[in-house]
């Protein structure tokens, strides 16, 4: 199909970890993820787990107060997003500035399985290249390519957004989003899966309302409907002041220091207003709260540290919950 760290120790050494390590935090956490070269290999070796077992683990967590030793180093950039490309091709037809490979895929390249005869696409922001991470291993177990088309800090559905890098109106966010839709209407797939945070500042300067983001979401699913194409959305992930590695390299010791209850966790933004549009567009909704949180949102589970930085999961996690994930989408897989 052709188209387009820190270690649990005590003393004086824990306390010179951890001042190295808030010294290069900043550096590896706020960073853009790296590029994946062509012929990366897949997640290897890493652990997954079915929805029962992310629950336990998420349960189990609540109680956790000395970062585990597999945690590995803080430091570490872990950033999630598929690693398996093959069948890579130029995009064409298409302005350059929305083909920026430090921002932007456009389905160049596919994952999953390499001589799958159904295709999948993930549609977002920047959290479809982070989901990217599990939904290569769904699609190359269920006999899926997977394409991905994001531009990171543009929301997919159908509202104007505010560039908080240029400080304008986000003008390669308007031309990429219908270009983007075109694209993966061309390809006819099996399954769409759109994905973003779930509030952005509007262009005019404003936060949009929940009758705004509901229907910016309905319009976009419209478009992207038509006969043989499953859709599905990814709500939403929890993210909390103090959920990523800052906290944690200062709380070796005081793991809860760095959760919150699970009131403070939520997505402050639209959920409601997402599955809202979902349901309006029959629409797989799959809510990624329990994930993380029960009685408390945790940013160490499984001993895996959960989060790249405050609004991504790192590659470990992302991959973790393959098998959950793949439960999840169930429905739309044919």
């Amino acid at each position: 199909m052709t188209t387009f760290g820190i270690r649990n120790r005590r003393g004086n050494r824990a306390a010179r970890w951890i001042a190295a390590a808030a010294v290069v935090l900043s550096a590896c956490s706020t960073s853009n993820a790296p590029a994946v070269p062509q012929g990366a290999s897949t997640n290897p070796g890493r652990t997954v787990a079915t929805a029962a077992q992310v629950r336990e683990a998420v349960k189990a967590a609540q109680t956790i107060d000395t970062l585990p030793d597999s945690v590995g180093f803080l430091t570490k950039a872990d950033w999630p997003l598929a690693k398996g490309h093959f069948d890579c091709h130029p995009v064409v037809g298409v302005p350059e500035n929305i083909v920026d490979p430090k921002r932007t895929e456009f389905g160049e390249c596919a994952s999953g399985a390499e001589h799958g005869n159904k295709l999948m696409v993930v549609f977002g922001d920047s959290r479809a290249r982070m989901w990217g991470a599990a939904l290569e291993g769904i699609a190359a177990k269920n006999g899926y390519q997977l394409r991905t088309f994001l531009m990171a800090a543009c929301s997919p559905l159908d509202l104007h957004f505010f560039s908080y890098e240029k400080r304008t109106p986000d003008a390669d966010c308007d031309e990429f989003r219908p270009s983007a839709i075109a694209a993966i209407r061309k390809l006819h797939p099996n399954l769409v899966i759109v994905t973003s945070f779930s509030t952005h500042m509007l262009a005019d300067g404003s936060q949009p309302t929940p009758a705004q983001w509901q229907k910016g979401w309905e319009t976009t699913l419209k478009e992207l409907t038509q006969p043989g194409t499953q859709l599905a959305m990814l709500g939403d992930i929890p993210h909390w002041e103090n959920d990523d590695a800052h906290c944690l390299a200062g709380h070796v010791m005081a793991v809860q220091q760095c959760s919150v209850p699970q009131s403070e966790g939520i997505p402050s933004g639209n959920l409601a207003a997402e599955k809202a549009a979902a349901t309006t567009a029959h629409a797989l909704y799959i809510p990624t709260v329990p994930w993380v949180c029960a009685e408390r949102c945790e940013p160490v589970i499984a001993d895996i540290r959960v989060y790249q930085d405050r609004f991504h999961f790192t590659n470990a996690y992302t991959v973790y919950l393959t098998g959950a994930l793949g439960e999840a989408l169930q429905p739309a897989l044919t």
